[in-house]
């Protein structure tokens, strides 16, 4: 052995040994496959339902939609409030306000080179109207007509004024020369669409999926809002948020999302790691199934109202979300206050025993046999099932004491566990008697509020609820163009819903997230400062994370230090030239973003 090969050995040695003493190594983001690629992996405990933007089901889809397609406009990163996107904002509107016309950018190109034009945009609209692509047609208001009379313009015409375009719509921009092909086939036929790699205009797009592992995203080095300074997002996803706590302290993956509070709590104060507790982003439900194999007896509101009241809503934000989360009353969060609206004390269902027993005795569901059990009032045997997804944060440990609690007023109830790609399956099929899911709001509530809609069954609804009452009140806030009557049409929305008890808001949660500091920088929660980093609204906030330089890497600065020792990145420079590069520093490889 030579003595430049021993002196670099114990340098080497020197360099591990200053390592473990300062705890886990900070690994900068690295090639991954190609030279000098960087990669920024994301951890999350969900996989995609579907890459297609028309099965999209939940936040893993969304955040692939907003990162691969551009839409109309985007949301602005401190108010969530419209601003340009692919079309200019605000748009032209009619004195009428019937016809609304968009500048659509120019130079914009999809992801295989072609020209994107306002003939896409005319070509998506139309696709999901003519397809009665419910997912997304919710958006459209009052259609006449969406043409394009040029490459750059666009012009959406509504035989009754609205005001529906005012509102960023979550709908994705789509290459006419891609999905043309689908054109007047049958929804399940659009929906099966593969997708992969999929052409997109975003400043990501699709180029992998591996369900049940990860799906990554190239970076579009040509996208109009600017390059991203990361080449690649890989998605992971864990069988467990244990597994991907210690990947995250380990340095395998860049971040986490959706953490349970508990394991949150455990990462707050590790070494090089960043945590972000966001505003309330989403509320969970426990929401009743009123059509295909359920339980007849959800279609007694005084049945629904008692397991309101059978539910401990503050017990449910304590014990399980730790606090993260406040107690749900309106299909509307908080967080959006101009919107809010909450019962009052003397509306309150809050948590009651004895209410839910007198509702239920009142009802006719009562325990004749003295087995501690309810019969239903022709004396059959009465059972419920809820249904509860385990990939979410909190549904399983939710909907335990939902079943607890019920069984304590004598519903006979059991749990059936499922991950959210067989929920996905099983509301499809309305085939449940209730479950604990829940929704992400968008700013402005209208869609939120059609999921109550005859139109939104086995589309978005949640269980096939509807009601003239409540149909009438919705085409009139839909029709509002006066802010402040409309104002008043959502909160007499909100509180019709609490009182028929669709389904019953548990609790408005907070989306906890950590990721790494030395390693990237640039993480922006959206809206500025109390949102979430990812997960957010668009893709903004991708843009803008970058890698940390070397520089903030042997300073500890910028995003977080490295935790090694000056005299380590010392000996490390030693060994560089001792060696005559034949020991170099390499790039760690980049975290993976799961959901």
């Amino acid at each position: 052995m030579s003595k430049r090969s021993l002196l670099a050995i114990l340098i080497v040695s020197a360099l591990v040994t200053g390592l473990s003493a300062s705890g886990a190594a900070a690994q900068t983001p690295s090639a991954s496959g190609e030279s000098g690629k960087i990669v920024f992996t994301m951890g999350l405990t969900s996989d995609m339902v579907s890459p297609n933007p028309y099965k999209a089901c939940c936040v893993p889809e969304y955040e692939t939609l907003f990162l691969g397609y551009d839409q109309l406009f985007n949301f602005s990163k401190d108010t969530l409030e419209a601003t340009s996107g692919l079309a200019d904002y605000p748009p032209e509107v009619s004195a009428d306000g019937k016809t609304w016309t968009f500048h659509i950018r120019s130079g914009v190109k999809w992801s295989d080179g072609v020209p994107l034009t306002a003939h896409d945009v005319a070509f998506t609209f139309n696709f999901i109207w003519d397809n009665k692509l419910a997912i997304f047609n919710q958006y459209l208001g009052y259609p006449e007509s969406f043409e394009a009379p040029d490459d750059n313009t666009f012009v959406w015409t509504m035989d009754k004024a609205t005001t529906s375009p005012l509102a960023p719509p979550w709908l994705p921009i789509v290459p006419e020369h891609v999905w043309s092909k689908l054109d007047g086939k049958d929804a399940k036929t659009i929906k099966e669409f593969k997708n992969v790699p999929a052409v997109g205009s975003g400043p990501f797009h699709l180029t992998a999926w591996k369900p049940g592992q990860y799906w990554t995203m190239e970076a579009n080095k040509d996208y109009w809002g600017g390059a991203p300074y990361i080449d690649e997002i890989m998605f992971k996803v864990y069988d467990n948020p244990e597994a991907m706590k210690l990947a995250l302290i380990n340095g395998e993956i860049d971040a986490a999302d959706a953490l349970p509070p508990e394991i949150f709590q455990q990462l707050q104060g590790q070494p090089n790691i960043g945590t972000n507790v966001s505003n309330a982003n989403a509320f969970d439900n426990l929401a009743f199934n009123f059509e295909g194999t359920a339980d007849p007896s959800l279609q007694n509101l005084k049945v629904r109202q008692a397991i309101q009241y059978s539910i401990d809503t503050q017990s449910l934000v304590d014990r399980v979300a730790l606090g993260y989360a406040s107690p749900g009353s309106s299909v509307v969060l908080p967080t959006y206050t101009q919107w809010f609206w909450q019962p009052d004390s003397s509306q309150a269902m809050t948590f009651s025993p004895e209410e839910a027993n007198s509702l239920l005795d009142s009802a006719g569901y009562k325990d004749v046999n003295d087995d501690g059990f309810r019969e239903t009032p022709s004396g059959d045997p009465w059972s419920l099932e809820v249904l509860t997804i385990s990939d979410l944060t909190y549904s399983v440990p939710e909907g335990k004491l939902i079943v607890g609690w019920m069984n304590d007023v004598g519903i006979k109830t059991s749990i059936k566990n499922v991950s959210t790609s067989k929920a996905y399956d099983l509301w499809g099929a309305q085939d449940f008697d209730m479950y604990v899911w829940g929704w992400a709001n968008e700013p402005d509530p209208d869609y939120t509020l059609s999921l109550f809609t005859k139109s939104q069954c086995l589309w978005w609804s949640d269980g096939c609820y509807s009601d003239p009452a409540y149909e009438k009140m919705y085409q009139e806030q839909h029709l509002a163009t006066d802010l402040e009557k409309r104002k008043a049409i959502v909160t007499q929305m909100q509180q019709f819903l609490y009182e028929q008890v669709p389904e019953v808001v548990l609790d408005y949660t907070k989306d906890l997230q950590a990721y790494r500091t030395d390693r990237f920088t640039g993480f922006t929660p959206q809206p500025s400062p109390v949102g979430a980093i990812f997960f957010a609204f668009g893709s903004e906030v991708w843009l803008g994370i970058k890698p940390v330089s070397e520089s903030q890497q042997a300073a500890g600065s910028g995003g977080g230090g490295t935790g090694v020792p000056v005299w380590v990145w010392i000996a490390l420079g030693v060994v560089a030239v001792i060696v005559g590069g034949a020991f170099v520093a390499r790039r760690g490889k980049g975290s993976e973003h799961t959901e």
